[in-house]
């Protein structure tokens, strides 16, 4: 089960900044102990960010398994408030309208969309030695969605060690317009990046196919670290 929620709001303020805030607003409004299942987790089964486009502000939250499509985007669904109140800066945002969308792993592997670029909606980074890039590794970052959905999907597996390997080694970065920029999280500044890149890969059907449903899964996973908390957000 994916979904993706997009909640357009309005208000004073908004930027990609405050996606740590709207993530502690959805923790203290679905279950408790869901919630603190999240807190312990160094990956989760969901991504939420905010991010605009033409001049809107969007609040946008994927799940990728049934358990957070339940405890996420049914109770979004069966209650959606007409505002959103952030308690942190005592303001509320207008929930002006929402959408949400429906699809499976299993469509995802066999749709004829192919996908190219990639658009990184908030500042993105890994970790490597211990310090955030500012510059994409495709190997880590596919890597990082391989592992997401491994260890949160309910219904599909990537454990071909071999056809991985290959795919990691012939992916390519084929063009990119990407910028650095800082993401406040909690008084803490990380550098990332931001814009988009093409990717391209030297292989056959099978190694394309794999790197196409990758890049559509990473709309529900995110790319990098802490995309619950409003980092890594893609669209396609």
């Amino acid at each position: 089960m994916l979904a993706q929620i997009n909640i357009q709001l309005e208000g004073n303020y908004l930027n990609f900044n405050m996606g740590s805030l709207f993530h502690g607003y959805l923790m203290e409004h679905i279950d408790t102990a869901y919630a603190d299942y999240f807190h312990y987790n160094t990956t989760n089964p969901f991504t939420s960010c905010i991010y605009k486009e033409k001049d809107k502000y969007f609040w946008r939250i994927t799940t990728y398994n049934k358990k957070a499509y339940d405890m996420i985007i049914e109770t979004l669904k069966q209650n959606m408030p007409e505002q959103i109140y952030i308690r942190h800066k005592d303001t509320a945002f207008n929930v002006v309208s929402y959408d949400i969308q429906e699809t499976s792993f299993e469509e995802l592997f066999l749709s004829n969309t192919k996908c190219n670029r990639t658009t990184l909606l908030t500042p993105t980074t890994f970790k490597s030695n211990g310090t955030n890039q500012i510059f994409p590794s495709i190997s880590t970052l596919l890597s990082g969605v391989i592992e997401k959905i491994n260890k949160h999907s309910d219904s599909i597996m990537l454990s071909d060690e071999k056809i991985i390997s290959e795919l990691l080694e012939k992916t390519y970065i084929k063009d990119y317009n990407l910028r650095t920029k800082i993401f406040n999280l909690e008084g803490i500044r990380i550098k990332g990046f931001i814009g988009t890149m093409d990717l391209s890969i030297k292989g056959d059907n099978t190694l394309s196919q794999l790197l196409n449903f990758l890049i559509l899964s990473s709309q529900y996973t995110g790319l990098g670290r802490k995309t619950s908390l409003g980092m890594g957000g893609v669209k396609i």
